[in-house]
């Protein structure tokens, strides 16, 4: 399949707008969010919990088609974005699939 634009990442994304779940590492609280993409390298969700650029995440992500494995991994925070909502949109990359 041809692209007309020049793809500037390294995996396409795949949009899954399903529900998540992430704790800090080694922590126990864990924490909901909003699955909206995912890539060979990374995720992006939203949040209301707010986050730190370079924290260390474990998420899992389980998408109601299965089409889609569920994902569990341990993630670092690549980006944090404030939303007008109060929520946090977030990026991170994958470090290590659990």
């Amino acid at each position: 399949m041809a692209r007309d634009f020049d793809e500037k990442r390294d995996f396409i994304r795949m949009c899954l707008e399903c529900p998540m779940t992430f704790s800090r590492a080694g922590e126990s609280p864990v924490f909901t969010a909003a699955a909206k993409d995912l890539s060979g390298g990374g995720l992006g969700f939203v949040t209301a919990e707010a986050v730190r650029l370079g924290e260390l995440l474990e998420v899992r992500v389980a998408p109601q088609q299965a089409v889609v494995p569920p994902l569990a991994a341990e993630v670092g925070v690549v980006r944090v974005d404030a939303l007008a909502s109060g929520d946090y949109d977030v990026g991170v990359a994958i470090r290590r699939f659990a």
